[in-house]
């Protein structure tokens, strides 16, 4: 009967071991680099200098030392189930002025934009301070020794 159990076991681990590649597990989203939106590229102006590229994009991703006129921004998003989205952008500089861009995001020069308006934002959700419930032992610690203005204490 223990051989016969023995066996029936084993075999149950064999069969859940050797179908784990078709149990499907979660994957996450990888991302990397600075987040390159549409809207950020789009303020991007031939003329513009190099702080308010680095306050619309960022740093750059890459700066080359042997090229000190060149930003690079590269964004890869891999999803967990999906193809690798790679977009990037290079600008080229002249005396600390944007001169030219290439690669796969390019600015949309045709709206009228005015240059000297920048649109960044970024909402802040600001919580008030909260005072955290401590634990058993730490009641214990605070009914010896004090210091109970941090903590929500029940009464």
């Amino acid at each position: 009967m223990k051989k016969l159990l023995i066996l029936i076991v084993s075999s149950l681990i064999v069969l859940v071991t050797g179908c784990s590649n078709y149990i499907p597990a979660y994957k996450i989203d990888v991302q990397q680099g600075n987040i390159l939106t549409r809207e950020d590229i789009d303020q991007l102006r031939i003329g513009m200098d190099k702080e308010k590229i680095q306050y619309i994009l960022g740093s750059p991703t890459i700066t080359d030392p042997f090229h000190a006129n060149r930003w690079d921004y590269t964004y890869t998003l891999k999803p967990g189930y999906g193809k690798l989205q790679i977009k990037n952008i290079s600008l080229y500089f002249e005396n600390n002025i944007l001169a030219k861009t290439s690669g796969s995001l390019t600015p949309d020069t045709s709206a009228s934009q005015d240059v000297s308006e920048y649109k960044k934002s970024q909402v802040i959700t600001v919580n008030p301070p909260f005072k955290q419930k401590p634990g058993w032992l730490k009641r214990i610690w605070i009914s010896f020794f004090g210091n109970e203005d941090e903590y929500e204490l029940d009464d």
